[in-house]
């Protein structure tokens, strides 16, 4: 359908609904309206709708409107922008606010559909509908569906299929779960609902339904109600369609203000199961699929189709606190782990191809165990634009090298060490009038590897902290310029997603710290001392940040175990991995040192001395630094610039048992002349220096 035809039919639809829905001048600007606008007068057309809006409609009058009217035309509407842009946005808003929460209460519902079914007056009859509608939606079906299938009384069963039929898009889901009723008769009826509904959602479904069904009255209800739907003819095809319709949450497939917590299925008659909001698309998906597959049990597509959506819900488990999530995420990782390396791989396809990294990431995971080769998903993944996918394909390529005993390539090295030396940083906002101390504050953290960004003035400062996407601790000084320090204060407590950030006072005033101390996590009196900040320094990032420092670690631990291995040469990734050692945690430093004992060179012989050197760091990476130090400088033959940092971590009393002999093994990797190693062998026995 070409755009002005959509618009026309927006129009008619408008123009029909205009006299039962709006008072009767509406009712003539929306006639008026239709005739403008299909004179091309489009400007004056949308004046008239624009008056429309001004004069107020009810919420529930513009989500009868919208029920009735072709959707895409909405949507078309807004993506032409400007003045059409906002009459349906506003319309839309106001159907929105029109749009009860449906309610799932069968005692109501039977109530209702008992009065519907006995009166015989058809404007009552129609009210019961509108109030089904209002109140109940789909969950109407319940009571409506059983008397499809009374063959005994063609009264009733004529009431019920005219109000599903009002229903519409409202009940098409639990139409299509009867089609797998046992009685051929309520089969047939439901097709016969659905094709009057006319939803192209359900044309899958009933090509379904009339190529398995063995009744030769339902296949040609169904046959027919599909054609209703604009049916291609061909079942599979239309289901996978609708199936990455709701895998991508398209708007052909979910439409506005429909009910996403519920699915719907046969058990001696129509039943709802609760879903989270959150994978509802998934489940309807996974319908979609698996009902192709019941059509043809070994089509690709659909088997993709089914990973993909399993590998989707996996992945959202794991970003979510939801018990009924976690359940369903169960389940899904089986299928997950069960689909072989070609279903997988066609999903991870399929997920490169619509930006889908979520499900991707999961899917490259999955392909690491069961692949035994590269993939040709693997490999577009290495290349595509998202940054986890790329990691997670190269940690999926260099699994598959290590248990083949293969060489993972250069793409997998570089992208293992993007992976690995990604900048996760710690966000800090200061807001400070105190210049001085503030840049001492600033400088302190900037060389602890945290982004910091500083306003002088308290209303630039707060400005500065309610946009900021992410920050994990915020100081604010005792002097800020055009606020008080209490108003700072009052208003950081007020923002909701700064609710768990902690917030320090900076102040050398005893009196006025102890004042404002129940309101902050820590006070710093000494811009040079800031111990106050460890606990929120050595906090687990969250969100984005702990996936791409948790995808870092293991990214350096693959390239640890190639480098080892000796099949892969990984010296491409010795910057990257090197450029960790500063600030990441030991979850990355210590297998990037793994990996550098392996494949670095003396260039990243400097940052591995100063971790060995520094007894703030942990006991685990300083022994890697010296492992590491001792792996470079055998290759490199560096023996003299890293004996001299070997043998003063080895004779230094103060480091524990376990750095010294980590320096001390390094020292014996090392290819030293045999002076220089009978100094250090001396000195060792004394209990000294070498140096």
């Amino acid at each position: 359908m070409t755009q002005s035809r959509r618009t026309m039919g927006l129009c008619l639809a408008l123009a029909a609904l205009a006299a039962p829905t709006f008072a009767q001048d509406l009712g003539e600007l929306y006639r008026e309206g239709v005739d403008l606008l299909s004179r091309g007068r489009k400007e004056e057309a949308l004046a008239k709708f624009q008056a429309i809006l001004a004069a107020d409609p009810s919420d529930e009058a513009a989500y009868e409107l919208w029920k009735e009217a072709d959707h895409q035309v909405f949507l078309d509407l807004i993506v032409e922008g400007g003045e059409w842009r906002l009459v349906a946005e506003r319309m839309l808003s106001r159907a929105r606010l029109g749009r009860t929460a449906h309610r799932d209460d069968a005692d109501a519902v039977r109530e209702l559909t008992d009065e519907l079914i006995g009166s015989a007056d058809a404007l009552r009859r129609r009210q019961i509908v509108t109030q089904l509608a209002a109140e109940h939606g789909p969950y109407s079906a319940t009571a409506l569906v059983p008397y499809l299938g009374d063959e005994g009384n063609e009264d009733r069963r004529v009431v019920a299929m005219a109000a599903l039929i009002e229903l519409g898009g409202d009940v098409i889901w639990p139409l299509v779960a009867a089609l797998g009723s046992d009685s051929a008769y309520l089969r047939r009826n439901a097709a016969i609902c659905l094709g009057r509904i006319g939803d192209a959602r359900t044309a899958g479904a009933l090509e379904a339904c009339a190529a398995q069904d063995a009744d030769a009255m339902v296949i040609k209800a169904a046959k027919d109600a599909a054609a209703a739907c604009g049916s291609n003819g061909n079942a599979v095809a239309s289901l996978l369609a609708i199936g990455d319709g709701f895998h991508q949450r398209s708007t052909q497939a979910i439409r506005p203000f429909e009910d996403q917590d519920a699915i719907w299925s046969w058990d001696g008659g129509v039943t709802s199961t609760s879903v989270p909001t959150a994978i509802y698309n998934d489940h309807m998906a996974l319908w979609a699929y698996t009902t192709a597959l019941g059509v043809a049990a070994a089509d690709l597509n659909a088997q993709a189709g089914v990973t993909r959506s399993c590998a989707s819900i996996v992945a959202k488990a794991g970003m979510m606190d939801d018990d009924a999530v976690s359940e369903t995420a169960a389940t899904a990782s089986l299928v997950l782990a069960s689909a072989g390396t070609d279903a997988t791989d066609l999903a991870l396809a399929m997920a490169v191809a619509t930006d889908d990294a979520m499900a991707g990431a999961e899917l490259c995971k999955a392909l690491a165990i069961c692949a035994s080769a590269p993939t040709a998903g693997l490999g577009q993944a290495l290349s595509s634009a998202d940054s986890t996918l790329r990691g997670e394909a190269a940690l999926a390529l260099a699994a598959i090298a290590g248990s083949t005993g293969s060489d993972a390539g250069g793409a997998t090295v570089a992208g293992l060490a993007e992976a690995a030396g990604r900048d996760v940083l710690r966000v800090a906002a200061i807001v400070d009038g105190n210049a001085e101390r503030a840049g001492a504050v600033l400088s302190g953290l900037s060389a602890q590897g945290v982004m910091v960004d500083h306003r002088s003035s308290g209303v630039e400062g707060i400005v500065l902290v309610r946009r900021m996407p992410i920050v994990d601790m915020i100081l604010v000084g005792d002097r800020v310029g055009g606020l008080t320090t209490d108003q700072v204060l009052a208003d950081i407590a007020r923002q909701d997603h700064l609710a768990e950030v902690p917030v320090f006072l900076m102040s050398s005033d005893e009196e006025f710290a102890d004042a404002m101390s129940d309101r902050v996590a820590g006070v710093i009196s000494d811009a040079a001392d800031l111990s106050a900040l460890e606990e929120a320094m050595s906090a687990d990032l969250d969100g984005d940040r702990a996936q791409a420092d948790a995808l870092g670690a293991r990214a350096a631990a693959a390239l640890a175990a190639l480098a080892g291995a000796g099949n892969t040469d990984c010296s491409g990734a010795a910057g990257a991995l090197a450029s960790t050692l500063a600030f990441r945690a030991d979850a990355v430093t210590v297998p990037a040192m793994a990996a550098l004992q392996r494949c670095g060179n003396w260039e990243n012989g400097e940052a591995l001395m100063s971790v060995l050197a520094d007894s703030s760091r942990s006991d685990e990476a300083r022994v890697a630094a010296a492992h590491a130090i001792g792996g470079i400088a055998a290759r490199s033959g560096a023996v003299d610039a890293a004996m001299g940092a070997l043998a003063a971590a080895a004779g230094d009393g103060g480091n524990s048992a376990e750095v010294r002999g980590a320096a001390a093994r390094a020292i014996g990797m090392c290819g030293a002349d045999r002076a220089a190693r009978t100094g250090v062998m001396g000195a060792l026995l004394t209990g000294g220096s070498a140096e």
